[in-house]
């Protein structure tokens, strides 16, 4: 007995694959770009390290 086919298991693997890298892609160009972004902001405040991250953790 056999719940599911061998090549739609082939094939749901295969679409979660390409899901996955396009996801992982996606974060690599997204992250940097917010870094750059961030470090940005707080050169732009003459802020430390410490004093930005403090804002952000009293932002919310």
């Amino acid at each position: 007995m056999q719940l599911i086919d061998t090549s739609a298991v082939i094939t749901l693997l295969v679409v979660v694959g390409i899901a996955a890298l396009a996801a992982i892609s996606l974060a690599a160009v997204a992250v940097p770009a917010t870094l750059r972004e961030t470090r940005r902001d707080r050169v732009s405040r003459r802020e430390s390290i410490p004093t930005y991250y403090g804002r952000l953790h009293f932002a919310h």
